[in-house]
């Protein structure tokens, strides 16, 4: 199967992962990093001047992560509280998108979380973003809808101590573009074209300097109610 996206040790391809997971050499991977559909029909126009509409592929029935269990590999999968039921015991993260009480007040989810399969792990990740903070940078726009910050999906692949991480649900190629940026090898598939082509852009783009893996937070005044 050709890639659609093939460079430096970091490949993308194009389609169901139920499919390609198959022509991969599996055991060449020590690690899954993802962010799957949650299956709750998220319905990405819900915001105000929202840039997408209608509901993500996969999305519109409820996941099961046995395919990617069955990888027998270390792996962090994000959102698996809204299918915790199929998963076996394990550790979790959380990703404080607020920060402190003050940013509370902006629109949409204030954390975020994700399972380990290290039962011993529960770490917590302070990076703000949403509203007009953008973790990726200033004016950096997403191109999808539950795009995460490159430095959250950095701090996963250093929780895994990642050198070669596959992510089958790679969106528009966070996880990749994190990879990159730390020198590993990685290797992503995505369904929609449309993300592809976004992933493949973002990989093209000169390798800046990484951000670091847990940033500084920024002082907030509290908010007292």
């Amino acid at each position: 199967m050709t890639p659609y996206y093939d460079h430096a040790g970091i490949q993308l391809y194009h389609g169901d992962c139920r499919v390609v997971l198959p022509m991969l050499k599996v055991d060449s991977f020590d690690s899954v990093v993802t962010d799957p559909p949650y299956g709750i029909a998220y319905e990405v126009s819900q915001y105000p001047g929202a840039l997408f509409a209608g509901v993500m592929a996969g999305d519109d029935a409820e996941f099961d992560p046995a395919h990617l269990l069955a990888l027998g590999l270390p792996m962090i999968l994000w959102g698996a509280n809204n299918y915790a039921n199929w998963l076996p015991r394990g550790g979790w993260l959380c990703w404080d998108k607020r920060c402190c009480e003050a940013a509370d007040r902006v629109f949409g989810s204030p954390f975020e979380l994700a399972w380990i399969s290290d039962r011993a792990k529960f770490k917590m990740l302070r990076l703000q973003h949403g509203g007009a903070i953008n973790a990726d940078g200033h004016g950096i726009r997403r191109v999808h809808p539950t795009q995460k910050p490159v430095a959250l999906m950095s701090w996963c692949l250093k929780l895994l101590k990642s050198k070669h991480v596959l992510d089958p649900y790679c969106g528009s190629g966070t996880t990749l573009v994190a990879a990159k940026q730390l020198g590993l090898a990685g290797v992503g598939i995505e369904i929609e074209e449309k993300y592809c082509e976004a992933a493949a852009k973002r990989l093209e783009q000169e390798v800046l300097p990484l951000r670091l893996a847990e940033p500084p937070v920024e002082p907030c005044p509290l908010t007292l109610f």
